[in-house]
């Protein structure tokens, strides 16, 4: 560990390690389920009830009425929306956290979506790298060690970030574990 208190390397042997993999690869995969989940749910109710579902919870709510009791399954199909969405955006808000405030936060940013999070997984690594190099102009070119130490390093940030809140995190993970196919 440096002086300044950022671990410079990563334990590929440590389980964190391979939880924040496992999660990274399987992302675009759930980012896209997701996706087309909500989009499902937004078009059945729109054809079973003619309006979409914000405009309908909006009305709902401007009624004062109870999603309490709830008869016709509305409920359900709004926690739905929800649940789907949840698990994305506590990945999302962590990888922002990192870029933000982690002093190698943009770098790290840049990495982790180009490698795991842009919707159209690039063909190799040289993809990826030719995707970074307009955000890094000072550097002629990246060799792939140094973008593989860049991708290990911002691993083990947004680790830091994901698995601090434990109980959660390894809970979604579960989740993702025995939901989504991992991306070879």
């Amino acid at each position: 560990m440096k002086k300044n208190g950022i671990q410079t390397s990563i334990d590929r042997n440590q389980p964190d390690y391979h939880d924040i993999v496992t999660l990274f690869k399987i992302y675009r995969s759930v980012a896209w389920r997701m996706q087309m989940k909500i989009s499902q749910v937004k078009q059945s109710f729109q054809r079973e009830y003619g309006t979409d579902v914000d405009s309908f919870l909006e009305s709902i709510y401007q009624a004062g009425l109870d999603l309490n009791e709830d008869t016709a399954g509305i409920r359900n199909r709004v926690e739905a929306i929800n649940t789907s969405n949840k698990y994305i955006k506590l990945i999302d808000e962590s990888v922002q956290l990192l870029r933000e405030y982690h002093p190698q936060g943009e770098k790290y940013y840049w990495i982790l979506y180009y490698t795991y999070m842009v919707p159209h997984k690039a063909e190799n690594v040289e993809m990826i790298i030719d995707n970074l190099e307009p955000h890094f102009t000072y550097i002629t070119r990246i060799n792939k060690a140094t973008y593989y130490r860049w991708r290990d390093k911002a691993l083990k940030a947004v680790s830091g970030i994901l698995w601090g809140f434990e109980g959660e995190s390894k809970l979604l993970l579960q989740e993702f574990r025995d939901t989504w196919i991992i991306e070879e």
